[in-house]
């Protein structure tokens, strides 16, 4: 069928002698990429050479439009680190980032999907920004490796996770799901 049946303004366009032309092709899955700005990279970087080889975590929080890393907390021991929820973060917060030091897997674990979970649940601001960031820092090659996901758990999903001390490769079956489902984003990794 030629001709603009259905699509009044290029009909309109055309019927005064304006060329116009719609054109949209597209295959494979949907992909979303939030890059992380240059000053959020010198963060990271500066806050793992802060860390001195301990864990890190921290606030993902969105003022006027940009995410900033807020409310760091250096862990003491390995393998423990903790979030510290204030009030009002339910309105800014939109996810949370840490850094894993060599010593332990280059994987999110169980408990980082539990804690998206609940700090998906406690976000006000998921009619704005649906999904909530996980971010995670790994040393490789010499560099610090970013990788972030977007989660939208459905309801329930956080039993999945819980009571399970896995990473994310044991958990396969259940993020392939997610993914299908649009509950998870697998975003852009970065190198900082």
């Amino acid at each position: 069928m030629k001709g603009w049946y259905g699509q009044k303004e290029q009909h309109r366009l055309a019927s005064k002698g304006i060329k116009s032309k719609y054109q949209y092709k597209t295959s494979g899955k949907p992909k979303l990429a939030v890059g992380l700005p240059k000053y959020s990279r010198d963060r990271i970087a500066h806050l793992t050479e802060l860390a001195d080889g301990k864990e890190w975590i921290a606030e993902l929080k969105i003022i006027k439009g940009d995410i900033i890393i807020d409310d760091v907390q250096i862990s003491d021991e390995l393998d423990v680190s903790f979030l510290n929820w204030n009030v009002g973060d339910e309105e800014t917060d939109v996810g949370y980032i840490h850094y894993h030091p060599p010593e332990l897997i280059p994987e999110f674990s169980s408990q980082d999907f539990v804690l998206a979970c609940t700090v998906h649940d406690m976000r006000e601001n998921k009619e704005n920004y649906p999904y909530t960031l996980m971010g995670l820092v790994i040393p490789e090659n010499g560099n610090l490796k970013t990788i972030l996901y977007g989660i939208k758990p459905k309801d329930g999903r956080v039993k999945d996770f819980e009571n399970k001390n896995v990473v994310e490769s044991d958990l396969s079956n259940i993020i392939k799901e997610m993914e299908d489902s649009k509950e998870l984003l697998k975003m852009r990794e970065v190198n900082v």
